[in-house]
């Protein structure tokens, strides 16, 4: 219920700061074993070719976790991860193929493009790369031999040329993908190394054929990307094979048809799977990377060479002779002889193995005692090469993906819903609980990691202040995604019922300024749900508020009601949603049991009515307090604020890979704009129609109208600059009332002979709505009075003020006119929103091109003023 203002989504500030260092959080590395830190960092603006990203979202990756081994030869103190995706910040001289605001994913494999290896279709590695026996450790600089991190008066080491565990990266601009505009950072980031290699292991590596067998050893996020990349290639049996049982479901839903925990059995997993599918696979993925992962299923001494055995044992590849190392042919080998001299191996290791599976690997892979798994030529590794060339002489595949030209066109596949990345991606953990993801992740269970917070949950050791808002606009800081494989963990349980420590923009009193405070936001009650706001909109209806003019405003409050976010965690009864949904809060309830919302004439919904208007939840009190004061809560939303606590009757859950900086504005304007045309108004095809107001609501009637098929639709308002817009939402002419002399109901009367079939007034001003003593501008009458005689309709859709009347001569209703108001557009919120989202993402409805600006967050007095002037 918003009138003709402006919407003004609250993203991350776009603006470049090339000649600025950035001051933000990251998760430090100081020595090996030791916990990451989070410390205040400084980010240098980029050099030449070199391009500066705020990281939104990134994956911890069992490479990371290696890389602190003492064995390993990691350089400290780093900043790790090398998973992510973002949305450059600025960029270096010589830049050309990209600039602020696009959204990317960095990754550890570049692709330079004039390099011999780049330009070969034999390869995805990149001449940039100096060290491919150790590329944990490359890239450990930039070109120039400097690091772009300091932290304390200390230079910090960049990690695989990506450093995705800070707000904010410098990367080559080599090692950079632009992605689709429309791309769900949190889901593709996950296509910056684990899903890439595990899917391209299949699709690129193996080659994996229409009807034929798989088998994929572990079940973590590499082999359940593994296991689809199988699916998608046509293979008619995919075996799934994992010590832990609870992967199963998982894997079966993405497309494995067997799963097999080796404990389970009585004999070696390899001899099972020969029984199963009459003498042994065609493709065997190994996605563990680890002796302790799966070999131990007979308890055999030698695990790690058990393992491998498991996976060679179980081709039936038809060849005759194993690849002589240094080329030429060679002597079939005893295990080949024992075999029949009818097994060429056909296997794709993904995943880094530890340095004694390499050791025991080494007779299986080479047959040439005193090569290590790290000199295979080849070698496929998670976080090495993006599922490249794993030969190995083990087999003869092609090529990987060449990651700057396959990762966009990876990213339009998932879109285009060619593969799921959703089923990846589960719970959630705070940032600064980093250090307690690794160790889950370490046992197997994945999680996905929220902003940084300074949640009350958080032990006071890893307590760290939220990043400062003026680098991180409503999203204040980024992400961290891990692949599910279990349900939430019971030691986590009750962060539910924690109390957070937020940002949020305060009205203390009206008239005066909003103020970015630090507030705590209990947990969620019975049948309610906490959200992290992840983009919201500013709408006239809270500068109304503010403002003091509305006798119903209270305070001190916290406004705002056109959001979109991630739920955080549920209250007792809660059944249709859970942590980790994609949701838009709602002004409107729908409960489903009044007998309002039983009736199908009416959207609204009375169960929570009375609370809700007095600026409190269901229960009678609030879930905000700042400074040891109670806030109230606003139209049962109020997502100014990074956290919010709202009736589980007052959410719509939605795609999740619809754009949550879009889809906000689907919670007023939009959709009550919309919906006045096709459901209040019920426009019908061929008819004329007049909409007063050319703000964001007004622009959704139009395209209402336009939808509903309306052969003209006239665009009136006294801004003409307004005029280019309408017409590109559908108005066929636009006029200003202040180029007449007589009212604009006249003109409207003799420009469509006698009046319109549907008039909307879309501005809130009764001066509109009624005959007027005074014009607006020089108008001496309405939206009403420009309806048709007999059956024109004419539909209220801007709010006005509190105590307002509007009044006619009954001569205008009983002369066949229809007087109409909406709410929401008639919407039943809870099941139409996710529809409304829908024709978004299929593209039957605009929501882009709604969106003038963007913001920080710390500048939403900035979006009110802008608001106000018309300067949109």
């Amino acid at each position: 219920m918003c009138d003709s203002g402006e919407l003004w989504p609250m993203t991350p500030v776009l603006r470049p700061h090339v000649a600025q260092v950035i001051t933000c959080k990251a998760a430090i590395a100081w020595k090996t074993d030791s916990p990451l830190c989070i410390e205040e960092i400084e980010v240098s603006p980029p050099k030449a070719h070199e391009v500066r990203i705020k990281v939104i979202a990134t994956c911890v990756c069992p490479t990371d976790i290696n890389a602190t081994n003492p064995k390993k030869k990691a350089l400290f103190p780093v900043v790790l991860g090398h998973e992510c995706a973002g949305i450059v910040e600025s960029v270096g001289p010589g830049v050309t193929n990209f600039k602020p605001g696009d959204k990317v994913i960095p990754f550890f494999a570049p692709q330079c493009k004039k390099c011999k290896l780049c330009l070969s279709p034999l390869t995805n590695l990149c001449g940039k790369l100096r060290n491919f026996k150790y590329p944990t450790i490359d890239q450990e600089l930039m070109e120039d031999r400097t690091s772009r991190f300091t932290c304390k008066g200390r230079s910090i080491y960049h990690f695989m040329g990506v450093s995705s565990f800070s707000q904010y990266t410098v990367v080559s601009e080599a090692n950079l993908a632009r992605v689709d505009d429309e791309a769900n950072l949190e889901r593709v980031c996950l296509i910056g190394c684990g899903f890439t290699s595990g899917y391209g292991a299949a699709i690129n590596t193996a080659k994996v054929t229409p009807g034929s067998a798989c088998a994929v050893f572990g079940l973590g996020c590499v082999g359940l990307s593994a296991v689809i990349g199988c699916k998608i290639a046509g293979a008619s049996r995919i075996i799934a094979i994992d010590i832990n049982s609870e992967k199963f479901p998982k894997a079966k839903a993405l497309g494995a048809t067997d799963c097999l925990n080796p404990r389970d059995l009585d004999k070696p997993v390899q001899d099972v799977i020969t029984e199963l599918t009459g003498g042994g696979v065609d493709f065997s993925l190994d996605c563990a990377g680890t002796a302790q992962t799966l070999g131990r299923a007979q308890e055999r001494q030698d695990p790690c060479l058990r393992h491998r055995r498991n996976l060679k044992e179980t081709d039936r590849i038809n060849s005759s002779l194993h690849p002589n190392p240094v080329g030429g042919r060679a002597e079939p080998s005893e295990r080949q002889t024992r075999l029949g001299n009818q097994k060429r191996l056909q296997s794709v290791h993904i995943q880094t193995p530890e340095e004694n599976t390499k050791r025991h690997l080494e007779p299986w892979c080479t047959e040439a005692p005193g090569k290590s798994g790290a000199d295979l030529p080849g070698c496929c590794r998670r976080g090495e090469d993006l599922g490249s060339t794993p030969r190995a002489n083990l087999s003869l595949g092609t090529t990987g993906w060449k990651s700057v030209d396959s990762v966009p066109n990876l990213v339009t596949d998932y879109k285009n819903k060619k593969f799921d990345l959703d089923l990846l991606v589960t719970h959630a953990l705070p940032f600064d609980k980093i250090n307690d993801a690794i160790d889950l992740m370490n046992q197997g269970k994945r999680h996905l990691l929220p902003p940084p917070r300074k949640p009350a949950y958080i032990k006071p050791r890893l307590r760290r202040s939220a990043p400062p808002l003026t680098h991180a606009g409503l999203i204040p800081g980024f992400r961290y995604t891990f692949v599910p494989l279990r349900s939430l963990d019971p030691e986590l349980a009750d962060m539910a019922n924690q109390v957070i420590r937020c940002k949020a923009a305060v009205a203390w009193e009206a008239g005066k300024p909003l103020s970015i405070e630090e507030i705590e936001v209990a947990p969620p009650q019975a049948h309610e749900v906490r959200i992290k706001i992840i983009a919201t909109a500013v709408c006239h209806t809270d500068a109304y508020t503010l403002s003091g003019a509305d006798p119903e405003g209270c305070f001190p409050v916290i406004l705002g009601h056109e959001g979109a976010g991630i739920v955080e965690s549920v209250g007792e009864g809660v059944t249709k949603l859970k942590a980790g949904d994609t949701v838009i809060p709602l002004y409107i309830p729908q409960c489903g049991e009044c007998k309002f919302c039983l009736n199908p004439k009416t959207n609204l919904c009375q169960k929570i009515r009375v609370t809700q208007g007095k600026g409190l939840m269901p229960d009678g009190t609030s879930r905000f307090t700042c400074k040891g004061k109670p806030i109230l809560h606003f139209m049962g939303t109020s997502t100014f604020s990074e956290y919010t606590v709202v009736a589980d009757i007052s959410v719509a859950k939605i795609d999740p890979s619809a754009p949550l900086d879009k889809v906000c504005l689907l919670g007023c304007g939009i959709s009550t704009g919309y919906g006045a045309a096709v459901n209040t108004a019920k426009v019908e095809p061929g008819s004329t129609c007049a909409v007063f107001g050319l703000g964001g609501v007004g622009l959704a009637v139009i395209m209402g109208c336009k939808v509903a098929g309306a052969s003209r639709i006239i665009g009136i308002d006294i801004n003409k600059d307004k005029f280019a817009k309408a017409k590109e939402f559908g108005a066929t002419e636009c006029i200003n009332p202040q180029d007449f002399s007589k009212s604009i109901q006249e003109v409207l009367i003799e420009m469509t002979d006698g009046g319109v079939d549907f008039s909307f007034e879309c501005i809130g001003n009764v001066k509109v709505m009624k005959p007027l003593s005074m014009p607006w501008p020089e108008s001496q009458r309405s939206a009403l009075e420009a309806a048709h005689k007999g059956w024109g309709v004419s539909v209220v859709v801007g709010v006005a003020a509190s105590g307002e009347e509007i009044s006619t001569r009954p001569f205008q209703l009983v002369t066949g006119r229809t007087w109409k108001g909406t709410a929401f557009g008639g919407w039943k919120s809870v099941e139409s929103v996710p529809k409304l989202v829908s024709e978004y993402m299929s593209k039957k409805i605009k929501v882009d091109e709604f969106v003038t600006g963007n913001l920080s967050f710390d500048q939403i007095n900035k979006a009110f003023d802008l608001m106000h002037s018309g300067n949109r």
